[in-house]
């Protein structure tokens, strides 16, 4: 593959403009330059989305690297050479003539350990993966089985660059995946056992979404729409393309349908190696039995390598599969060969030491042999030790087969590593590993979480009625109630008389000259706690329940701050709707004071608090392991709210509640929204209380030439009994600015969390 050979450089890229075209998905349309400069050869990137390699570095845009004749370097997946030969340069893709034009990968698993703390005593190292290798080439489609414990889908991590092994390596095309991962997120397609899919989107949405999400931003509308409606047909899900995928307990699409749809998610960027953990579970007969001969065609048409957990399947389904690597308990390699006659032939010899005929041919019976191996090897162990488990008979039995399989006298084994398939020792070097920079995620994943939540019709409805029911109930709550004198006017007063002896004309005559008044203070409390419980529930199980769409694309190119801001700026936009909705029907039914200037004040307050409640919710999403455990923490992370808020359990009758109370959002919301109230009515005669001693003042009691100014007491001191100690109250600007610093720091904090993630 070459161009004109006259110009300086030679363009390389996807579309036909270019010297060197290279037409596939994950290469850009200006992709790189490749240079000759007084005889130097250099390779030049021109800011593609998936990178120019060279030596297994990523080499900065625009910078021209040296390179020389003969040198592999990577255009985003595509393994290529560069050649020089009398003057004339050419770039050639490493293919083979089966699958011209294709980048085609050999996956090596070297002496693979994985080795983690046990559960039952951490002290000591459980073996996950017990020195596995094997080679996998282009066009393999590779069952991986055993029993439980085995480790099938420890080694499918391993493999596809999400779990490091302890010890050992694993090779694409003789490097190290780990050093080269960056070069590779774009062709290594994963489809984990749970879906990765949002239910809520149609086939051909969801399809979309991923090639906008992992192609090059420089494909045209027109080319992702061609590309997605080719993956689907390939995949005969043309017919169901504008069906809503639906939940399994709500089907749509069959079981199988949505198997292929996970797996179109997967294809539309023309993976070269894919990994399956599990692909059939839960399907029927004719559904397992269609998909694997999809894969089984996939990997013969395509050159694709494509490995796969799968648990006992029918004979016919077993040998579409050209090899099987089977696993014992304990990540124990026991065979690695072809389906058939191989593995029945291998594991049939167990039935020929005993002197029966070796009549396997079919999967069931193969696993039947481990059965019938284990069974004397645990009567022999519980003779010995009465507590002898079953896992150590199985141990056993796995090295029995491991020692049999790997005897220089096995032809099966003799096959399988010599040659081309011959396993060798690789480099230890480690190189740094980058995530591509994500272009457009955001608007991306925020066009897709809103479709999600809007066509969740239930979900939605119930999320949108709780403002006017709340707000309605809290209307008809405080409305119906009477009139009266400030009650906690009483309480302070008392405390005055104490405090100067007594009041002027006695606590009667006072009394007789208060006026009744609303108190709106209750109403404003649970106002707050409203805002508090839409943020939070609105949020909780938002990145919890979508789990494993989230590991799949994080292991891709998702961005962190993309993913998590994409959720908080819709969550934030309801919650901008639901106070609106409950702050009109409280404030105007009420009658709360301060006017429109008020209303957009205490709305203000509320959208800051609830959008500080889409964070504490978001970190509770990423706190837990499940939905249910998101929705039980809910009441817990809203209760201290309603306690610490400040009107329930002042900080003047429990001093020491004052500095926990400075980090509860509830307490800053009810400040502000509660501020506004009693600016509007601290000169209201039902609020200032004559005590008939019109020579006393006594600015710290709030008293001012014989008057008690009550509302101001009430919400400022730090003195009276029951006063709720808000020191600085008419600093309108100050709750929603700790409120912004809160709402940020907890973002910080499950950036954090979601990062460390990556690396355990």
């Amino acid at each position: 593959m070459g161009g004109a050979t006259g110009a300086a450089f030679k363009s390389i890229g996807r579309t036909e403009d270019n010297d060197i075209t290279i037409a596939h998905p994950q290469i850009s349309s200006k992709h790189a330059l490749l240079h000759k400069i007084q005889g130097q050869l250099y390779l030049e990137d021109r800011g593609s989305a998936n990178g120019t390699y060279v030596r297994g570095q990523r080499i900065p845009p625009g910078q021209k690297v040296p390179v020389q004749s003969g040198e592999k370097v990577f255009i985003g997946p595509m393994p290529l050479l560069i050649q020089e030969e009398a003057q004339e340069v050419a770039v050639v893709v490493e293919d083979s003539a089966q699958w011209a034009g294709r980048p085609l990968y050999e996956i090596e698993a070297w002496d693979l350990v994985i080795q983690v703390p046990d559960r039952d005593n951490p002290k000591e190292l459980k073996t996950l993966l017990d020195h596995i290798s094997f080679k996998a080439m282009p066009g393999d489609l590779i069952a991986l089985m055993g029993p439980s414990g085995a480790g099938k889908t420890t080694l499918l991590l391993t493999l596809n660059g999400y779990m490091p092994p302890t010890h050992g390596q694993v090779r694409i095309n003789g490097e190290d995946l780990y050093a080269i991962y960056d070069v590779l997120r774009g062709s290594i397609g994963y489809v984990p056992q749970d879906d990765i899919v949002h239910p809520e989107l149609t086939v051909w949405e969801a399809v979309r979404y991923s090639a906008k999400f992992r192609l090059p931003p420089d494909f045209s509308e027109d080319e992702i729409d061609r590309r997605v409606d080719m993956t689907l047909r390939q995949l005969g899900l043309d017919s169901v393309k504008h069906l809503q995928i639906g939940k399994p307990e709500k089907k749509v699409l069959s079981g199988g349908q949505r198997k292929r749809v996970n797996i179109a998610m997967e294809l539309v960027t023309d993976p070269i190696i894919m990994f399956l953990d599990e692909p059939t579970s839960g399907l029927a007969a004719d559904d397992t039995t269609s998909l694997v001969q999809l894969l089984a065609d996939l990997a013969k048409q395509t050159g694709k390598t494509i490995i796969t957990t799968i648990h006992q399947p029918a004979k016919d389904e077993f040998e579409k599969f050209n090899l099987t690597l089977v696993l014992g308990t304990g990540g124990i390699p026991i065979f690695y060969g072809p389906t058939k006659p191989d593995a029945y032939r291998f594991f049939g010899t167990f039935l020929e030491r005993q002197g029966r005929a070796n009549d396997i041919d079919n999967p069931r019976d193969m696993f039947d042999m481990l059965n019938q191996r284990e069974g004397p090897i645990l009567q022999q162990l519980l003779s010995q030790n009465p507590h002898a488990s079953k896992q150590e008979a199985r141990s056993i039995a796995a090295r029995e087969w491991h020692k049999e399989f790997f005897s220089p006298q096995n032809p099966t084994f003799q096959k399988m590593f010599s040659g081309r398939r011959a396993v060798g020792s690789g480099s230890q070097q480690q190189l740094s590993r980058t995530r591509p920079k994500g272009r457009g995620q955001f608007g991306l994943l925020l066009s897709r979480y809103f479709k999600v939540k809007v066509r969740d019709t239930s979900g939605i409805v119930i999320m949108l009625a709780q403002a006017p029911i709340i707000g309605v109930l809290l209307a008809m709550v405080f409305g119906f109630t009477k009139d009266a004198i400030p009650y906690w006017c009483l309480g302070a007063l008392q405390e005055l008389g104490k405090k100067f002896g007594s009041l002027g004309g006695g606590i009667g005559d006072t009394l007789s000259n208060m006026q009744t008044t609303p108190d709106h203070s209750g109403a404003a409390n649970f106002l707050v706690v409203s805002a508090v419980w839409f943020g939070t529930s609105n949020a909780a199980r938002e990145i919890v329940s979508e789990r494993a769409v989230y590991l799949r694309e994080r292991m891709v190119n998702l961005g962190l701050f993309n993913y998590v801001f994409s959720k908080f700026v819709l969550l934030s936009m309801f919650c901008v709707i639901q106070c609106t909705v409950l702050l009109a029907i409280v404030f105007f039914s009420l009658g709360f004071n301060g006017g429109p200037q008020a209303f957009v004040i205490d709305l203000g307050i509320l959208v800051a608090v609830s959008m500080n409640s889409v964070a504490m919710g978001l970190l509770l999403s990423t706190m837990v392991e499940s939905s249910e455990a998101a929705m039980a923490l809910t009441p817990i992370a809203l209760i201290p709210q309603v306690v610490l808020a400040g009107l329930m359990v002042p900080m003047t009758t429990n001093p020491y509640l004052k500095w926990p109370m400075y980090i509860v959002p509830a307490r800053w919301g009810f400040e502000g929204v509660v501020a506004q109230e009693r600016l509007a009515i601290a000169n209201d005669p039902a609020w200032i209380i004559d005590i008939k001693k019109p020579d006393s003042s006594s600015p710290p009691d709030f008293l001012f030439q014989g008057k008690f100014h009550c509302a101001k007491a009430q919400i400022a001191s730090d003195t009276f009994n029951g006063a709720w100690g808000f020191e600085n109250w008419e600093l309108t600007w100050l709750p929603p600015v700790v409120l912004s610093a809160m709402m940020f720091s907890l973002l910080v904090v499950i950036l954090i969390i979601l990062k460390r993630r990556d690396s355990v």
